[in-house]
């Protein structure tokens, strides 16, 4: 939690700072338009948390949902116009602005400005147009020692984030695309929903139409410790998922057995500690000499994974970043992003996500609907 605080506190500073002072209290604006401006910082800032509050209440409707919106999109523009903000004033450091008469300086800095503006604007538009957009397929080809394997289409979705901006005609959507692809098993990895039961049952209703003949498995994510898990759990079940929670399921395809497990998210036990995700729990009397796969939230379970053995980890979480800058930056956070990677005879994959949280903007890591095809 301190870490989170400390997060918290930065960023509040930087919007402060680089948004307010060194970006709207320098534009040649009259008071009540910097004024103007300065509310709206402060709404990007502080909304969340007020809204999160007003959700746990049972708040829902219209209004929030556009409270929701206009909050999500002002903290998406501000944060890419403060990184804008920051290499203005690194470019400005760099240049010897003294050469510069005073009118010239400022006529420069305010051209800047009016750029950095622009862009703010353009990729705010074009983000929001791509979250908007249907995820994208990615096929996934993965090569299995067992001939009968050959073939098997599981399909992966993670991270929707049904709430005040995610509603049930993306749920449709999302539902109608992965069933065009005749799955055999679709697995949803966690991060489905910010919001109780009571405010999402209705805009997760969709889900239940899912249709994979070996079955619909579910993992818990970070989000759902946020918002009850354990009725979401019995939702979820009501919706026809298979839960695993430490626990795992061995199937048969053709005849030959494989093994799906799924843990806990990485960090449900400083939550609630009964819920601490444990591969070795998870994998406890599987059939060995099988293939293995683990449903994990966070692709930091990976090396566990390897630990037991399973061949193929399918993680989510970090939603690749979503959007620029921070496309960029969670690689200072996160060994695993995105996409497919290798180690050894193991391979783990992460979803990009197929929606957003948040903001809703997707620049630079599209969402996406994973088609895994065994081969």
């Amino acid at each position: 939690m301190s870490l989170f605080i400390l997060f918290l506190i930065t960023a509040i500073t930087a919007f402060t700072w680089f948004g307010g002072i060194r970006f709207i209290h320098c534009l040649p604006f009259p008071w009540p338009v910097r004024l103007l401006l300065w509310a709206t910082l402060f709404y990007a800032l502080f909304f969340s948390p007020v809204l999160f509050y007003m959700r746990s209440l049972g708040n829902k409707g219209p209004a929030y949902d556009a409270m929701a919106w206009a909050g999500y999109l002002l903290m998406g523009a501000y944060s890419i116009l403060v990184c804008g903000v920051i290499l203005r004033d690194m470019g400005l450091g760099i240049m010897r602005l003294s050469a510069f008469s005073p009118s010239r300086r400022g006529l420069l800095i305010y051209g800047i400005n009016g750029g950095l503006t622009a862009t703010t604007a353009a990729l705010t538009g074009v983000g929001l147009k791509r979250a908007l957009t249907a995820p994208t397929v990615i096929t996934v080809t993965h090569p299995t020692p067992e001939k009968s394997l050959q073939g098997l289409r599981i399909i992966q979705i993670s991270d929707i984030h049904v709430s005040h901006t995610i509603r049930r005609p993306m749920v449709q959507r999302i539902v109608h695309m992965v069933n065009q692809l005749a799955p055999d098993i679709v697995v949803l990895t966690g991060d489905l929903v910010d919001g109780s039961v009571s405010m999402l049952r209705d805009d997760v209703a969709p889900l239940a139409d899912l249709c994979a003949p070996l079955g619909c498995y579910f993992i818990t994510g970070n989000h759902e410790y946020y918002s009850g898990v354990l009725p979401w759990i019995e939702e979820v079940k009501r919706l026809g998922f298979t839960v695993l929670l430490n626990s795992h399921e061995t199937l048969e395809y053709h005849g030959v057995p494989l093994v799906l497990a799924g843990v806990t998210d990485f960090h449900a036990g400083t939550i609630l500690p009964e819920h601490a995700s444990n591969p070795a729990k998870a994998l406890a009397g599987a059939p060995e000499n099988t293939y293995r796969i683990l449903l994990a939230h966070q692709p930091l379970s990976f090396p566990a994974a390897q630990a037991e053995n399973c061949h193929l980890t399918l993680s989510g979480h970090t939603h690749g970043g979503q959007y620029l800058p921070f496309t960029w930056a969670i690689h200072m956070v996160q060994p695993w992003v995105a996409g497919l990677y290798e180690e050894g005879d193991y391979r783990l994959y992460v979803n990009r996500g197929t929606a957003f949280w948040g903001p809703p903007l997707r620049l630079g890591a599209p969402s996406e609907i994973t088609l895994h095809l065994f081969s």
